[in-house]
């Protein structure tokens, strides 16, 4: 019995998988409640300068441990944190059928929205950022010290999730 308690709770203690799938959809309406008043560029309407084939391999390499557990192209699935596609412009928490921990919901209702800054505060030490979440995954061993490697890793996530 205790073997089954541990095959079932290791997922989540460790990864932060939430076994299910939810509905907690937030409108466009709500979506848009959250975003007013506040100033944001559309980060996805300027075209991205070309870039070499090296930078190119070398951002998507800054991105390789995210994959694990995001997916980044248009209905992409959630996997053990939601899909990204689009993220830049967009409150925390908003993206359909994702079980987001209490944690992140209330990063949201007080304002947070994705923005590279945020973003790249996240990447450094998700657990400051959003005190509570179920990020179990320390990026902060691959980021934290290396702006370079976060700054390919947030210009892959632009390039990548228009």
């Amino acid at each position: 019995m205790a073997f089954l308690v541990v095959a079932l709770y290791f997922p989540y203690w460790w990864f932060g998988v939430v076994p299910f799938a939810v509905d907690d959809r937030v409108s466009q309406a709500q979506i848009e409640q959250l975003l007013a008043g506040k100033n944001l560029p559309d980060y996805y309407a300027e075209p991205l300068p070309d870039i070499s084939a090296e930078e190119y391999t070398a951002q998507k390499a800054a991105f390789m441990w995210c994959r694990f557990c995001h997916t980044l192209e248009q209905g992409g699935e959630n996997k053990v944190g939601p899909n990204l596609h689009r993220i830049f412009g967009n409150p925390a928490a908003v993206v359909a059928g994702f079980p987001y921990s209490n944690s992140f919901i209330e990063a949201r209702d007080n304002g947070l929205v994705w923005t590279p800054e945020t973003m790249a505060a996240l990447i450094a030490a998700p657990h400051e950022l959003v005190p509570g979440n179920r990020m179990r995954y320390p990026p902060m061993l691959f980021y934290e010290d290396n702006p370079e490697r976060q700054r390919r890793m947030l210009q892959y996530l632009l390039r990548e999730t228009r």
